[in-house]
């Protein structure tokens, strides 16, 4: 993986959406969800030099999941809705490490995963930002080939779920507990649905979320049950199936997670981008290789 993003033309030139220190929550909420994409670099307006990077992950934190969410208690005595208005997205970014058009993916992959982070920022030699690399992008490489690598070994165990009962905050709370960006619904008569971070932002961008949480407060939208914004046909795959052919699911239906059920009709685990980032480098036996001309990566059992 000695190859180049600019050798390999990967990444996104420029970030759909871009986001200046006096811009608010609020602004970057409702665009990330309008691009239905999970970060948003932060850069100077004049120069364009990076200050940071807000992810889906931070909104959510922000908007009642974590920590952050101190910030509307403490500075908005705990209206959500005008933190939403007022607050500037500087206050819940983060530092992201960046790289250039010269960085080796296997460097950015590195990254990522030291620092368990789903984008990077591509500068310029001025340190200016001029695209963003992402888990995706990098997936998007991936062959559907033969590769030997059974679902089962990157796969992540055991599925974390909620019952279709629950409510927002709750999902909101349990991914930021668990460090997830998706969390499947399932009662007794088994899989209901499926929640991603990105439909959480998309809720709280609506109008109509706003609207009924500057009127009646955020509680009133918190108690939304979680089904409500589920997506209801949940795309499965056996344990026992090979890491290519999750790939090609994935790019089929457009999603970036498999629920995992075997044979039995039981729900394993969860296969994601991000399974393959960070397992599949650590994997015995499997080489990756990268083919710059045909901008692909290939992946394969070489031995066991």
């Amino acid at each position: 993986m000695g190859k180049t993003l600019s050798e390999l033309k990967i990444g996104r030139y420029p970030p759909a959406v871009v986001a200046y220190p006096d811009t608010t929550i609020l602004e970057v909420l409702k665009r990330m969800a309008e691009k239905w994409v999970r970060h948003s670099p932060i850069i100077e307006e004049k120069t364009g030099k990076v200050l940071g990077m807000v992810s889906a992950r931070d909104l959510i934190n922000f908007l009642g999941g974590g920590p952050k969410h101190k910030i509307v208690e403490e500075k908005y005595d705990g209206d959500l809705y005008e933190a939403l208005v007022n607050e500037p997205v500087c206050s819940i970014k983060y530092i992201p490490p960046t790289v250039s058009l010269n960085t080796k993916l296997y460097e950015v992959i590195n990254l990522m995963m030291g620092r368990n982070i789903g984008a990077l920022c591509v500068v310029d030699e001025n340190d200016n930002l001029i695209g963003i690399i992402s888990e995706r992008h990098i997936i998007g490489l991936i062959e559907s080939y033969h590769t030997l690598v059974k679902v089962s070994e990157i796969m992540s165990r055991p599925l974390i779920y909620l019952p279709p009962q629950a409510n927002i905050i709750e999902c909101q709370r349990l991914m930021h507990k668990k460090h997830i960006r998706r969390v499947a619904l399932k009662d007794e008569g088994g899989l209901k649905g499926i929640v991603t971070i990105k439909d959480i932002v998309k809720f709280y961008s609506k109008d109509e979320t706003l609207e009924e949480m500057r009127r009646l407060g955020k509680e009133n939208v918190y108690n939304t049950p979680v089904y409500n914004i589920a997506t209801k046909g949940v795309v499965c795959i056996n344990p026992e199936r090979d890491i290519g052919e999750a790939v090609e699911v994935m790019r089929k239906f457009n999603i970036g997670s498999l629920i995992v059920v075997n044979s039995n009709g039981e729900n394993v685990g969860i296969i994601t981008e991000r399974d393959y980032i960070l397992k599949l480098p650590k994997i015995k036996g499997v080489e990756i290789f990268v083919d710059a001309q045909l901008r692909s990566i290939v992946v394969g059992r070489v031995y066991i």
